[in-house]
This record gives C-alpha cells, structure tokens and sequence, in this order.
C-alpha cells in the first residue's frame, strides 16, 4: 500500500518522464479549477491546487487523464477536439467583445455532442481512478467520498448546459457530497441520460449555482 506522499512521487518521476511541467501550486483554486491536465504543443503541463480540500483526489484525476492520453490516444483526440465547445458557449457573454466571438455560437447539435464528449473521456478517468485504488490501494484514500465527489462532478456538466454557467460554490462541499450517492455507475449511458439525476440530486447541486 502506498502512502499518498509515495504515490505522488512516483507519478511525479512519470510525469517528468514524458517532459511534462509539473505545478502543484499552494493555492486553493486556480481561476476557479481545482487543476488540470493539458497536452498543447508547447503547454504540456499537469496542475493541481493544493490547498484544495480535495487536493489528492484531483491529482489522482489528473494522472488518470495522462494515462488516457498515454495509453488511449483515440479517445483523448476525440474529446479534445469538442471538449472547450460547452465551455466556450458558457463564456460568451464574457466574450462579447471579442473578434472572435463567431467561435463561441454553437448549434444544439454541436452542444450536445460536446456534453457527450466530455461525459464519456470524464467517465472513463472516473473508471481508471476506481481501477487503479483498487488494485494498487493507497492510504487513507476515502473511496465513499471520492464516489459521491464523481457522482457531483458528472451530473454538473448537465446544469452546466441547461444553465449555461459554472457554479458558482465549490460542488465537492460536504452539504453536496451528503446528498450525493455512494455508488459508480460503470456503464456510460447511466450518466449520459438525465432523467436519472434525481430533484434531490439536481438541487442540491443547483444551490451552487
């Protein structure tokens, strides 16, 4: 069993490996993130906040989205070629302004297979995280927690859509996480059809928004 101290040394060294910057920053959030995992040419980076309360979990996301891009080449590309879609749109009133503002006028169609998109790369990383603790258990790793912060995470992007905006609050606080389900759906299709978010499910979420 690894200590988590242990465990990030190792994917540290892996990262390094493959040339990527590595930034874990003493912060809480970075512009809202809790961190992320890029692969522009010229950008490669793998960034976490980790004054976050959920700072390990989040790295151990991010590693999870390099093993896809490492090992799953396909369905990192496909992703990433729709994923800043639904983002773009969320921020257009913000980008009003800008010459390209043709860039963020999307049709439903365009919308929705954005959505798709970033469920299905962001399912599967949930499945890797899931895989690798429990083959390769590390201390003190609360898998309850760490299920009910999935199940906060993946039902978002939906409000996310529907709302066109981010939330506002943190979803990984405990009011939210109380309300969420302690159980993983392995299969894509659960999290992709939204009459499977339940009222209670859906506001509690939507108190962060």
């Amino acid at each position: 069993m690894d200590t988590k101290t242990d465990f990030v040394a190792k994917v540290v060294k892996e990262l390094l490996y493959h040339k990527f910057s590595i930034k874990l920053l003493n912060v809480e959030n970075i512009d809202g993130y809790g961190g992320w995992f890029g692969t522009d040419e010229g950008e490669e980076e793998f960034v976490v906040a980790m004054k976050h309360h959920m700072s390990f979990e989040i790295f151990i996301h991010e590693y999870c989205h390099f093993l896809q891009w490492k090992y799953d080449r396909k369905l990192w590309d496909k992703s990433m070629s729709t994923y800043d879609i639904l983002f773009d749109w969320i921020s257009f009133p913000l980008l009003k302004y800008s010459k390209d503002i043709k860039d963020c006028e999307y049709t439903n169609e365009q919308l929705d297979q954005s959505l798709h998109d970033i469920l299905e790369i962001e399912h599967d990383c949930e499945k890797r995280v899931l895989k690798l603790v429990a083959n390769n258990p590390i201390e003190n790793f609360d898998n309850d927690k760490y299920i009910r912060a999935v199940n906060a995470y993946l039902w978002s992007y939906h409000l996310n859509r529907e709302l066109k905006k981010r939330p506002k609050n943190p979803i990984y606080s405990p009011r939210v996480l109380e309300h969420m389900p302690n159980i993983f759906h392995k299969d894509l299709n659960y999290y992709l059809d939204k009459n499977n978010l339940t009222q209670s499910m859906k506001q509690t979420l939507l108190a962060e928004y």
